[in-house]
């Protein structure tokens, strides 16, 4: 038995800011309706990444792969038929990039983080 006092926390909606419209992409043949990344309603499985890209003017190649998995993982669970269209391409993080980029870029947010060398073929030995 827990002995311990919980605080419920109210939150108050009446002011929240008005919804920017879902994004509409068309990748290697799969429509794309994904959410604003500048929404207040951001997916909470990307939220991390968001709060990164709108944290710093730049980001370092680590937290570049850092946001993109996090892409990927979301791709992945939200976005199934995306997912295995990106498994049987060519060149898959190509067009991730890509979409992410787009994603970014029609959301209204800077794509700094998509467009790092790391997004290119060659992967540096440290």
């Amino acid at each position: 038995m827990s002995d311990n006092t919980y605080h419920v926390v109210d939150v108050d909606l009446t002011d929240a800011e008005e919804l920017k419209p879902d994004v509409h992409l068309e990748v290697a043949g799969v429509k794309l309706d994904l959410p604003n990344l500048n929404n207040a309603e951001l997916p909470i499985e990307l939220v991390q990444a968001i709060l990164l890209v709108k944290s710093k003017p730049a980001l370092s190649d680590e937290e570049t792969t850092a946001c993109v998995s996090t892409f990927l993982a979301y791709f992945q669970t939200m976005q199934p038929n995306f997912w295995n269209v990106l498994r049987k391409t060519k060149r898959p993080m190509a067009y991730l990039t890509a979409t992410i980029k787009a994603w970014a870029e029609e959301s209204g947010l800077d794509p700094k983080a998509f467009t790092s060398p790391t997004s290119g073929t060659t992967i540096a030995r440290r």
